[in-house]
């Protein structure tokens, strides 16, 4: 028989070197617990928690001191929250606020998180899907992503690269053919060589900016 182990997590006081004891309510039933980070002040640590059964996804915050947990953000659904595919997360330089990725409106999309709080304010919205983030920029403040069913009238497999703001204005579908594309980023993030095909229409590269989409030229056609 095979016993799988049970993560938990744990703290220690190193002046005194005794543990301090941590409320594993919100720990139960881990399939793994990661993500670990300390918050700017050290008061609190933070791990991602996600449940055998995989039903649960939650952040959790701990606090140094006393052992108390908080759950920053969860998602929890009655049949599945797929962790391998769609889980992401990225703190912003503040400390304070995370970005996430969620399935809660029935599409996957992205959400701003006041970690202080656990208030979560919608980036992306439509019925479409954030497929994969491919650049934050928080000097520009725009997050460019991959898009699936965002070009009405396409077929919604086909790959789009979009930008929008990290306040959910100024969505822009940078890429416009008929076909998926796939791109690749000028090293200071202004330009994207977008390459795009359809199963009856070969190749076709362009460079594009990457703040509006507009095209530069044309690069090659297969």
């Amino acid at each position: 028989m095979l016993f799988r182990s049970r993560p938990k997590p744990r703290l220690f006081d190193l002046a005194t070197k005794q543990a301090i004891p941590i409320d594993d309510a919100k720990f139960a039933e881990p399939w793994s617990i990661d993500r670990v980070r300390w918050s700017e002040d050290s008061r609190e640590v933070y791990c991602l928690y996600n449940a055998r059964g995989h039903q649960v996804l939650r952040l959790c915050a701990i606090d140094a001191a006393t052992g108390a947990v908080r759950t920053v953000v969860e998602e929890a659904s009655g049949k599945f929250v797929d962790y391998s595919q769609k889980t992401w997360m990225q703190w912003l330089a503040d400390g304070k606020t995370l970005l996430w990725a969620s399935e809660r409106d029935g599409w996957n999309h992205l959400y701003r998180v006041d970690v202080r709080t656990g208030a979560a304010t919608q980036i992306t919205q439509g019925s479409w899907l954030v497929r994969k983030v491919e650049r934050v920029d928080e000097a520009r403040q725009c997050i460019w992503f991959t898009a699936y069913g965002i070009r009405p009238g396409q077929d919604p497999y086909y790959a789009h690269l979009a930008r929008i703001g990290l306040d959910g204005t100024g969505l822009t579908v940078l890429t416009a053919a008929d076909g998926t594309h796939e791109w690749s980023f000028s090293p200071d993030g202004s330009l994207i060589v977008d390459r795009w095909s359809r199963v009856d229409q070969p190749q076709v590269t362009e460079l594009r900016r990457a703040a509006d989409g507009s095209l530069v030229a044309e690069i090659g056609r297969a």
